[in-house]
C-alpha cells in the first residue's frame, strides 16, 4: 500500500489525497463486509410468483427497444405472405401537409403520405413528367465520358470519328456528312444501353459472321469503347458480340457461340434474334423476374439511339467516348424507367413544410431536382462511380439459415409456453427479438437482406456525408424498402405460433417428461397488475393525443387519419382485451385466454394494411406508446392464461 501511494504521489500529486481517501476507506469497507453480500440474488429471483419474470422481460423488451423494431418484431404483421399486405388507400391521405425525409415512388402499393414516411404510386407519375425529368437528367449526367486514346491503339483496324466514336476500317459504310436528326432517346433505350456494356470481357475478341461472311470483329477494340453505327443492323453485330463477351448467366447468347481459344466466333444467321438475349442483374442476385431483359433486335434498337444522340449532343474532340454504365443506368432510373415496375427511394434530403395536395409529378420533379442540383459538380468525372454502388447477397447461401432459424423459432415458443407463463402472441413476439436481424427467415430469402447486409439495390450516396448516407435506392421490385432489419416473416412466425400452441396444450406433459417442478399458476394479482398497465399505457396515449391537440390542434387534419387509426384500434383494443380479462377472472373462465390472443393479432393488422407492412407515420413517442400498449395486451393474455383462477 505504501508503494502504491507512494507512486501516486509521483505521478498524480494533485489527486493523491482524493484517491488516498478512496483507497483507503475501500480496504476498510472490504475487511468488515461480509463477500456474501457482493453475489448475487438468484434466489431472490426464482422465487418471483409464476409470470412476474416474463412481465418483467416484456417490460424491459418494449420499454428499452425503439418503436421502428418493435413495429418489425411484432407476430401479427409478419403473419401476411411476402408478396405484401393487401393493398388499402385512402383518398384522403393524399391531402396533406409533410415534411418528407423519404420518399417512395413505387406502382401499386397504398399511397400513405406523411409527415415522416411518404409513399408515391409511381404509374401515377405522367409521361409528360417522365419526358421532363429526363431532359433534367440529360442536362447533367452524359452517358459517355472521354479519354485520351490509348498509347498501342491501332489505327489499321479502327478509325476515331470527330465526336470520339469509332469506326471499323473493314467497314462498308462510311460515316455520314451531316449529323442524324435530334431526337432524345428513351429511359429504357438508355438501361438497355447500360445493360449492353455492364460487364462485358473487354479483353475477349469476337469474330460476329453473317450471311457466310465475317461481318463484325472486336479485335483491336479498346475496353469500353463506343462504336459508331449508321443503322440498327449495324448496332446488331456490336450488340452481340458484347453478349458473347460476358458470363453465361447474363446471356444465353455465350452459351450459343463456338470458341477456340482466345477468339469467339457467333453466326447469327443460326440464332433466333426475337428471343430474349440478356438477363442483366444490376443490383446483386436479384430474383429473375426482375432482371433486364431484352433481345438482341431491342438492345441494338437501342444502342442505335443512343449513338445517334452522342454524335448529336456531343461536340468534336481529339479524345475517345468511353460508356459509362454507371452514368447510363442513372440517367434511366431519374428518367423514370422504374415507375412502372420497380420502386424508387429518395431519402436524406430536407424536407419542404407546409405542402398541400401535392402531386405527384410535382412530388418526384421537386426531389429530382434537388439531386441533380446536389451531385451536379460530380457529373461525368471518375468522382461519380465513388458516389453510386450496387449490392445485394446470394439467396442460395440463406437456405441453412431459413431451416436454422425456423428449428430454433419452434423450440424457443414451445419452451416458452411450457416452462413459463407466455401465451401465444408473446412467446413469438419474444422469440423474434432473438431472431430479428440475423437469420433469415423466407421472407428475406426472397425480398431482401437482414440487417447485417446493405439493402438491396442501385444506390447513390449523398455526396461529402461522413457517415455514406445513402441518399436513393432502386430496385427493380416493387416491394416495400427495407431500410432497417428486417421483421420476421410469414413462416417463422406461423411455425413459431403453431409450436406455441402445441406447448400450451402439452405443458403438463413435457414438463413431467422432463421432470420440471410443478407448475405454480400465476397469483391473481400479478393478472391485474398486467391489466392494469394496459389501461395505463393506453391513458397515457391518450393523455399524450390531449395534450398535442391542446397545443397543435391537428387530430381533424387529413394528415393525422394514420395516427387517429393507430390510437383507435390500440385503445379500444386495449379495452376490450382488459375488460375480457377481467370478466374471464371474475367468472373463473381463464381458459379463454386465447381469445385476448386473437384480438390483439386482430388490432393490428388495420395498421398494416394503411401503410402495406411499414410502420405508420406518426410522432415517435405516441407510436412507443401504441406498441408498449400491445405488448402489454398481448401481457394480459399470458398472465390471464395462466393464473389460479380457473374455477
Amino acid at each position: 500500500m505504501a508503494f502504491v501511494l507512494g507512486l501516486l504521489q509521483a505521478c498524480f500529486p494533485v489527486l493523491t489525497p482524493r484517491l488516498t481517501v478512496t483507497l483507503i476507506a475501500t480496504t476498510f469497507l472490504a475487511s468488515i463486509l461480509q463477500p456474501v453480500l457482493a453475489q448475487a440474488p438468484i434466489s431472490d429471483v426464482t422465487s418471483w410468483p409464476s409470470g412476474v419474470l416474463l412481465l418483467a422481460s416484456v417490460l424491459y423488451a418494449a420499454l428499452g427497444t425503439n418503436c421502428d423494431s418493435l413495429w418489425d418484431l411484432d407476430s401479427t404483421v409478419g403473419l401476411f405472405m411476402w408478396t405484401g399486405l393487401p393493398v388499402f388507400s385512402l383518398p384522403v391521405m393524399q391531402r396533406v401537409h409533410w415534411v418528407a425525409k423519404a420518399c417512395h415512388f413505387i406502382p401499386r402499393i397504398s399511397t400513405a403520405h406523411g409527415k415522416s414516411n411518404f409513399w408515391i404510386r409511381s404509374e401515377e407519375i405522367s409521361h409528360v413528367t417522365r419526358w421532363d425529368a429526363l431532359q433534367k437528367t440529360l442536362a447533367i449526367l452524359h452517358p459517355v465520358t472521354y479519354t485520351s486514346l490509348p498509347i498501342n491503339f491501332d489505327r489499321s483496324l479502327w478509325l476515331p470519328t470527330p465526336e470520339g466514336l469509332l469506326r471499323s476500317t473493314s467497314s462498308s459504310s462510311t460515316s455520314p456528312a451531316t449529323k442524324p436528326s435530334s431526337t432524345i432517346p428513351s429511359a429504357r433505350d438508355f438501361l438497355l444501353f447500360a445493360a449492353h456494356h455492364y460487364h462485358v470481357f473487354w479483353e475477349t475478341e469476337v469474330n460476329i459472321y453473317h450471311g457466310g461472311q465475317l461481318a463484325f470483329s472486336t479485335k483491336g477494340l479498346p475496353a469500353s469503347a463506343l462504336v459508331d453505327v449508321d443503322s440498327e443492323e449495324d448496332a446488331l453485330y456490336i450488340t452481340a458480340a458484347h453478349m458473347v463477351a460476358r458470363p453465361h448467366s447474363q446471356s444465353i447468347i455465350r452459351s450459343l457461340s463456338k470458341s477456340d481459344g482466345q477468339v469467339s466466333h457467333l453466326n447469327l444467321d443460326t440464332i433466333d434474334l426475337d428471343m430474349s438475349a440478356c438477363s442483366i442483374d444490376f443490383h446483386s442476385y436479384s430474383p429473375d423476374e426482375n432482371k433486364v431483359t431484352a433481345s438482341l433486335r431491342e438492345l441494338a434498337a437501342a444502342y442505335f439511339r443512343v449513338v445517334q444522340y452522342i454524335k448529336v449532343s456531343g461536340e468534336p474532340t481529339d479524345s475517345l467516348a468511353q460508356i459509362s454504365v454507371g452514368q447510363s443506368l442513372w440517367i434511366s432510373i431519374f428518367g423514370g424507367v422504374l415507375f412502372d415496375s420497380g420502386r424508387l427511394t429518395i431519402q436524406n434530403l430536407p424536407g419542404k413544410w407546409g405542402v398541400k395536395k401535392f402531386s405527384a409529378d410535382e412530388a418526384y420533379l421537386q426531389r429530382l431536382e434537388s439531386m441533380l442540383e446536389i451531385i451536379a459538380p460530380y457529373a461525368n468525372t471518375p468522382a461519380f462511380e465513388d458516389l453510386v454502388f450496387s449490392g445485394g447477397t446470394s439467396r442460395h447461401a440463406t437456405l441453412p439459415f431459413l431451416l436454422a432459424g425456423i428449428c430454433g423459432q419452434m423450440i424457443v415458443c414451445y419452451f416458452l409456453c411450457v416452462g413459463t407463463s407466455a401465451g401465444i402472441w408473446t412467446a413469438v413476439a419474444l422469440s423474434n427479438t432473438l431472431y430479428a436481424g440475423r437469420l433469415t427467415d423466407l421472407h428475406s430469402l426472397f425480398s431482401s437482406k437482414n440487417s447485417h447486409t446493405e439493402e438491396p439495390g442501385m444506390k447513390m450516396y449523398v455526396p461529402r456525408s461522413p457517415t455514406k448516407e445513402i441518399m436513393v435506392v432502386a430496385t427493380f421490385n416493387r416491394s416495400p424498402p427495407r431500410t432497417r432489419p428486417l421483421r420476421p416473416g410469414f413462416l417463422l412466425n406461423l411455425m413459431g405460433a403453431m409450436a406455441a400452441i402445441f406447448g400450451t396444450i402439452f405443458r403438463d406433459q413435457t414438463r413431467t417428461a422432463l421432470e420440471f417442478g410443478p407448475s405454480t399458476p400465476t397469483p391473481a394479482w400479478v393478472a391485474y397488475t398486467t391489466i392494469a398497465l394496459a389501461l395505463g399505457t393506453a391513458c397515457l396515449l391518450l393523455l399524450t393525443i390531449i395534450i398535442q391537440q391542446i397545443g397543435e390542434r391537428t387530430w381533424t387534419d387529413d394528415g393525422e387519419i394514420g395516427q387517429r387509426w393507430m390510437v383507435y384500434t390500440t385503445v379500444v383494443g386495449s379495452f376490450a382485451v382488459s375488460g375480457l380479462a377481467i370478466f374471464f377472472m371474475k367468472s373463473s373462465a381463464t381458459g379463454m385466454w386465447p381469445l385476448l390472443d386473437i384480438v390483439t393479432y386482430l388490432t393490428a393488422i388495420p395498421l398494416g394494411v394503411l401503410e402495406n407492412g411499414r410502420m405508420i407515420s406518426a410522432d415517435d413517442n405516441m407510436l412507443h406508446f401504441a406498441l408498449l400498449t400491445r405488448w402489454m395486451m398481448g401481457a394480459v393474455a399470458s398472465a390471464v392464461g395462466s393464473s389460479d383462477m380457473t374455477g
